[in-house]
């Protein structure tokens, strides 16, 4: 970006406000695990994330990039192994499924999951063109905050349903996609086998 004075920049922050029973670890009748992931660009701060020129996006519109896959892999795995949980392996069947969600994602950009996914499921969706794999597994896994070990729930008012899918002991496969919006904006789908967030049962046992 050229130097220069800074443009005054207004960022609109949308708070969702949630009910406690809303933000119970819950197993959703439709099958996916409720955790949604907002970003906006001007939090971003990963070292290796791309220098796109504003408004550009860095794959060109594909969405993909290379290495994909594994970033979202070793990502993941990163989280794991912080908390003893065993790796997950990358599922092609699962990536797919995420794929096609983000796609069906990028003509409108709205924050919302597949309808009756068999999967556990993330989504993520930030504003502008940099955001990468491991910047929606960050996101996710910063939820953490938000958990209460003790209680084995998440802190009241607070959500935690993306970083207990992260580490749920039972979940073996993973799988992601990625897209960029017609609009603007990266919309980030990962699918997870077997899924977590059951009601009841807890995170890392």
């Amino acid at each position: 970006m050229a130097a220069g004075p800074s443009p005054l920049v207004v960022v609109v922050v949308v708070v969702f406000v949630l009910s406690a029973a809303t933000l119970e670890l819950i197993r959703p009748a439709a099958s996916f695990s409720i955790s949604i992931g907002i970003g906006n660009q001007h939090q971003q701060d990963e070292e290796d994330a791309p220098a796109a020129a504003e408004g550009h996006s860095f794959t060109g519109g594909r969405g993909t990039y290379k290495y994909m896959a594994h970033e979202f892999l070793e990502a993941h795995n990163r989280v794991r192994a912080r908390y003893g949980m065993q790796p997950l392996r990358w599922n092609n069947k699962l990536a797919r499924y995420a794929r096609r969600w983000s796609a069906a994602r990028r003509f409108d950009c709205v924050l919302m999951h597949s309808p009756e996914s068999p999967y556990g499921e993330n989504v993520f969706w930030g504003t502008g063109w940099d955001w990468r794999a491991g910047d929606a597994v960050s996101s996710w896994a910063s939820e953490a905050a938000s958990y209460d070990w003790r209680a084995q729930t998440c802190h009241a008012g607070q959500m935690c349903g993306h970083f207990t899918q992260l580490v749920w002991n039972d979940t073996e496969l993973v799988g992601c996609g990625r897209a960029e919006c017609v609009a603007g904006g990266v919309f980030i789908t990962c699918s997870y086998d077997p899924p977590g967030n059951w009601q009841g049962e807890v995170p890392l046992t």
